[in-house]
Formats: C-alpha cells, sequence, structure tokens
C-alpha cells in the first residue's frame, strides 16, 4: 500500500491493485486492475508506481496523456526467475531499489532499466527483506537476520553493519525473548532516527548521525567502534555531493521501548503530529529533521507508529505468552523536538 496524491493505492494478496481517492468517497474505487502474481510491496517516485510481484518482476504504471493514471498500459520488468519473489521495494532518489533473493537491483522507473545490481548477502538463499532511506545511505534487512546493512545510495559501498541482537539481550535478558532470537521484521527513517522492529516485538529507535568513527582504509573494520557495530569507510573515487548525509548510527546510543507487540513488528508509518503544535510550523535551525523530502519545512512534532498483534509491557512481563491482549494493536509515540519519547496506546479490533 502506498499514498500517490491525491491517491492510495493497494496490493492483494491474489494480484489485484486497486486505486481509492484519500482526498473523499474512501470506499470508492477509482481504478483496479488484475496482475499476474500478489503484490508484494508499492512505492511512487519520478511519477510512476511500481509493483513488487511474487514471480520476480515489478509492473510500472503511469500516468496517460490526460493526466490520469493509465492501470491499462503498464510495463513489467523481470529481475529473477518466477518461483522466487520481489520482497520489498524502496524509493530512493529517482531510482527504485527492488530486494530479490539475496541481491538488490536498482532501476530507474523512467527508463525501465536495471541501473545497478549487488549482493546484500553473501548467501544467495537469504532474502532482502526490508529497506529505507535517507541522505545517501540505504539501510537493508536481511529474513532471519539481526544485522542490519548500509550501502551508500549512490556508489552502492557497504558502509557500515549494527547487529542488534546483543543490544535487545543485554536491555531484555534471554529469558523475555524465550527461545525465540532476534530478527528484523519492520524498519522506518523518520525525525532524524532509524526505527527498528523485531519478531519478537521489540522496537528500538536509534538516532541517525554523520559522524563516521571507522578507519580510512575501506574494506577494514572498526575495531573500536560500539559493541554489534562495524563502519566501514568509502573508497577514495567516491563521488559525495558537499551537502550530503551519510545516515551512520551507534546501539551505545539506541533507545529500546518497552512498549511492545507480542508477536513480530508487522510495519511503521510516522505523520506529521499536533499536541497544539501547527504543521506550519518550521523547524528550528539547531534541531533539524533528516527527512527524504527537501525544501520544505517541517512540523517540530512527529507520530511515530507501530502495528503488530497483541501489546506488552517488556517492564512486567515476564513471559511473552501473558501479553495483555492478542488483538491487532497500534503503538503510538510522538517525538518532539528536543527528541523526547511519549507513548500512547490504541487497539484496533
Amino acid at each position: 500500500m502506498t499514498s500517490v496524491l491525491p491517491t492510495m493505492w493497494l496490493g492483494s494478496q491474489n494480484g489485484s491493485v486497486f486505486v481509492h481517492s484519500a482526498v473523499s468517497q474512501w470506499r470508492r474505487c477509482l481504478h483496479s486492475i488484475q496482475l499476474k502474481d500478489s503484490v508484494l510491496n508499492i512505492v511512487h517516485v519520478q511519477g510512476r508506481v511500481v509493483c513488487a510481484l511474487a514471480d520476480g518482476s515489478i509492473a510500472i504504471f503511469r500516468r496517460g496523456p490526460d493526466g490520469q493514471w493509465d492501470l491499462s498500459q503498464y510495463h513489467t520488468v523481470a529481475l529473477g526467475l518466477p518461483h522466487h519473489s520481489v520482497r520489498s521495494l524502496a524509493a530512493v532518489y529517482n531510482k527504485v531499489w527492488c530486494g530479490y533473493k539475496n541481491r538488490i537491483h536498482v532501476v530507474d522507473p523512467k527508463t525501465m532499466v536495471v541501473l545497478k545490481s549487488f549482493d546484500a548477502h553473501p548467501r544467495k538463499e537469504s532474502q532482502v527483506r526490508q529497506m529505507t532511506w535517507a541522505g545517501d545511505g540505504v539501510w537493508v534487512s536481511i529474513r532471519l537476520d539481526s544485522t542490519l546493512r548500509m550501502y551508500n545510495a549512490h556508489t552502492y559501498q557497504h558502509l557500515q553493519d549494527v547487529d542488534i541482537e546483543p543490544y535487545v539481550s543485554k536491555m531484555l535478558g534471554t529469558g523475555k525473548l524465550g527461545f525465540s532470537f532476534v530478527r528484523i521484521t519492520a524498519l522506518l527513517i523518520s525525525s532524524s532516527r532509524l526505527w527498528i522492529g523485531t519478531g519478537n516485538g521489540v522496537i528500538i529507535s536509534v538516532p541517525l548521525s554523520e559522524s563516521n568513527a571507522g578507519p580510512t582504509t575501506a574494506s577494514k573494520s572498526s575495531g573500536s567502534g560500539p559493541s554489534g557495530v562495524r563502519v566501514f569507510s568509502e573508497p577514495s573515487t567516491a563521488v559525495v555531493s558537499p551537502g550530503s548525509f551519510i545516515p551512520y548510527c551507534s546501539m551505545a546510543q539506541a533507545q529500546l521501548s518497552f512498549h511492545g507487540h507480542r508477536d513480530a513488528v508487522k510495519f511503521f508509518v510516522s505523520v506529521p503530529g499536533s499536541g497544539g503544535l501547527s504543521a506550519a510550523t518550521s523547524v528550528p535551525q539547531e534541531c533539524p529533521v533528516i527527512e527524504n523530502v527537501s525544501g520544505t519545512d517541517k512540523p517540530p512534532s512527529m507520530l511515530v507508529m507501530s502495528g503488530g498483534e497483541g501489546y506488552i509491557d517488556f517492564r512486567i512481563v515476564d513471559d511473552a505468552e501473558e501479553a495483555q491482549d492478542a488483538a491487532t494493536h497500534l503503538i503510538v509515540w510522538q517525538l518532539m523536538p528536543p527528541p523526547l519519547v511519549s507513548k500512547c496506546e490504541a487497539s484496533v479490533r
């Protein structure tokens, strides 16, 4: 599902794509089409809508001569064999990063050409699951893996590894995690922070920094860096614009929320907040908000929501099976500069 103002695009498991108004009469379907396999992800970039399909391809839609979306005319790009899925998409500047098996394919949605392909993990049986982008860095998670990997958005160089498992085990102890291992199931960058959701229902927020504490030699990992973190420098041939920002993070600065879900964190979403603050208010210069949209003022308050099954307060629940409720829950945080986090809870039944 993705928002393409003034419309909302929804993809279904049976391959259907539905377009609804995001302004009014939301129940009314404006356009629909049946694709050849399940729709697993949708992104919008450069006036194109890209859908990831379970048959290893992507479908690219564009507007017709009248300015309206023409769902009957679309182009498909095969990224691999049909028995593997394109699991994730990320709009990075004016390109689309597509996760297929253990590889990332960078596609130009205008020319519909694959510009670059590279391995995000050395094991061919691995799968790229989530990607999120800020500045000149793209964070990538791998299925059944507790390590995040960051790549340069322009050079595709591997910049940093962050293993969250030691941090989660240290903060909560192995008792509250049971016999399950830590795996990453949701990612988001919002309000200059990397939000990480795990299969245990744990939610972590890590501030992003422009500082690279790693060594100067490429492919050498930092021995003095924070526990669970390896930083890689860019090669001397890399070209970085003066205003670029590499979203490095350190688990030494991470915050773990004791409010979590009984099962895996399914998704994150962020929206402008309120709390007496106008969405038109400019962000103070001493407290910049790093977002993917440039040239516009950002509201000083943002809401970050996580969705998942059940709710747990890890401070008082000794066993995940003793969760308060198995109903689907949203947990909402309000972030204001300086970044103070307050928590409220809403359940969806």
